[in-house]
């Protein structure tokens, strides 16, 4: 709303320095620029709702332990990820193949709340959000020698950019960082 009153004001100014200017085209222009500016922002709002609904089908996937199947649904072919252990895969087959050994170990024995912290869009086909991830072990499990207790907890911030591609919106890259308790306690 602050960008269509300044919008606005720099018209207003622009106009009032024009005698010849009469009010009939000032209203025409004022009422066109403020349809515009209602007509993008509702593309935005519906951008933005596109993706939230991205991220809550994926942390959907993973609770329903479907994170192979439904959860890499929105990754465009090419996309890449590093995981909280700096491990980087290059491509969604590659996504998928290091999801899919994990899987049975880690995914079906937690779950997953994801809480998004911004939504920024670079140009009207690319957005990066960055969210924040609660994991949760929901039954005693071992991983790679390490003994995992119900109610555990390790939270992590996610960074993933998206790209319409095809009037469809998918994940190109995505960083998962481990958010160390010890220096940056999560306060619930």
């Amino acid at each position: 709303m602050r960008t269509l009153k300044t919008i606005l004001a720099f018209y207003i100014q622009i106009v009032s320095l024009d005698k010849n200017y009469n009010m009939k085209k000032v209203l025409i222009t004022g009422f066109l620029l403020v349809n515009i500016y209602t007509l993008f922002a509702q593309n935005d709002t519906a951008a933005e709702a596109a993706i939230k609904t991205i991220i809550q089908k994926q942390e959907d996937a993973w609770n329903e332990h479907d994170i192979i199947g439904k959860g890499t649904a929105y990754f465009t072919d090419d996309a890449t990820l590093v995981n909280f252990l700096g491990m980087f895969w290059k491509s969604k087959a590659e996504i998928i193949q290091n999801l899919s050994r994990i899987n049975e170990d880690v995914f079906k024995h937690t779950s997953i709340r994801y809480e998004l912290k911004e939504l920024k869009f670079i140009t009207s086909d690319v957005a990066i959000a960055n969210m924040e991830e609660q994991f949760t072990v929901e039954e005693d499990y071992t991983d790679v020698g390490q003994q995992y207790k119900k109610g555990d907890k390790n939270y992590k911030l996610i960074t993933d950019v998206f790209i319409r591609k095809n009037n469809e919106w998918l994940i190109t890259a995505s960083q998962l960082t481990l958010i160390n308790q010890l220096v940056s306690p999560h306060k619930e």
